[in-house]
């Protein structure tokens, strides 16, 4: 996503939501975290954020501040179809306005269907509150101890998660 494109969703974000925790800090150490052993969740989330070109987010509020971290914990790309998914289980998570509009944007546009966001919707109910966990005391923890303690299963398309796990 370009970066005309992301500031505009961001904005729209800010203005339409309720701001979680808008204050509240996440303190993200690159080089640290790069050197996390494999498959940990500060490793993911390092290889994802060096693999796509991103830079930590600090702006915003809590959601906006740990969306990437989002995208480790649930399986999902930055893909424009993947946003969509993540989008449906973040407004599952929390009430945001704006991933109801983002979601319907997909359904409309075909790159999502119902089928796939009503079962993601249902997983982010069924798991634990991602806003009140402290990402940070699970840096060094393995993504999959991370993910169960959450109760979150990795919904990438790609391995068939979302089909299969529910």
């Amino acid at each position: 996503m370009d970066k005309g494109n992301l500031g505009f969703i961001l904005k729209m974000a800010q203005t339409i939501n309720p701001q979680i925790y808008p204050g509240r800090e996440l303190y993200i150490n690159l080089e640290e975290l790069r050197q996390l052993p494999e498959g940990t969740l500060g490793r993911e989330l390092a290889r994802f954020l060096d693999t796509n070109g991103f830079e930590p987010l600090n702006s915003g509020d809590w959601i906006q501040r740990t969306h990437d971290v989002w995208h480790v914990i649930t399986g999902l790309s930055p893909s424009k179809d993947d946003e969509f998914i993540l989008q449906a289980f973040t407004r599952s998570q929390v009430f945001r306005p704006s991933s109801a509009l983002l979601v319907l944007a997909g359904l409309i546009t075909h790159k999502c269907n119902l089928k796939e966001i009503i079962k993601v919707i249902k997983t982010g109910k069924m798991a634990n509150k991602l806003v009140d966990w402290d990402i940070e005391s699970d840096w060094a923890t393995p993504l999959s101890e991370v993910r169960q303690k959450l109760g979150v299963i990795s919904l990438n398309q790609k391995s068939g998660a979302i089909g299969n796990e529910l």
